[in-house]
């Protein structure tokens, strides 16, 4: 009868230890599965908090601008205009700039907020230290773009 009873201890102890192992097993998979969807979960709701890249919530479509050409080259305008439109500007006046002798192309922020030109300016390759800022209460514009003889390297971008 003790073997018996040995049996029986060493048949449930083998029990005992194959349901630990299968509870262990149950327990890593959900573990699992809980980690992926908190991933999930996370990457989905991130983005949500993460700040626009486009200056202040306005995308380029509505931010305007004037371009004026500064170099003299018939046409010039027209071009960029329709280069900045491609790129969804908001170009609402063209029209040649005071001088034709103008070496490189820059942009003036008109309203006081450097962002809207810094972006304008990015999106065809005019370095950031080309961006000035000259108030006009008078204008109806956030940005202007003035055209120079290095046009070329604009068009290209």
């Amino acid at each position: 009868m003790n073997n018996i009873d040995n049996q029986e201890v060493f048949n449930s102890s083998k029990k005992s230890n194959q349901q630990q192992k299968f509870l262990a097993v149950i327990n890593l998979l959900l573990a699992a599965v809980s980690v992926t969807l908190l991933i999930v979960i996370i990457t989905k709701i991130l983005p949500l908090f993460e700040k626009e890249e486009q200056p202040e919530n306005k995308t380029s479509h509505n931010i305007q601008v004037e371009v004026l050409n500064a170099c003299g080259t018939a046409g010039l305008a027209d071009k960029f205009t329709d280069l900045l439109r491609s790129k969804k500007f908001d170009v609402v006046k063209t029209g040649n700039f005071a001088s034709f002798d103008i070496d490189n192309s820059f942009v003036i922020d008109r309203v006081g907020n450097k962002e809207y030109a810094y972006y304008l300016a990015d999106s065809i390759g005019i370095p950031k230290s080309n961006v000035i800022q000259q108030f006009n209460k008078n204008y109806y514009l956030d940005v202007t773009l003035v055209i120079g003889k290095d046009f070329n390297n604009l068009l290209n971008h």
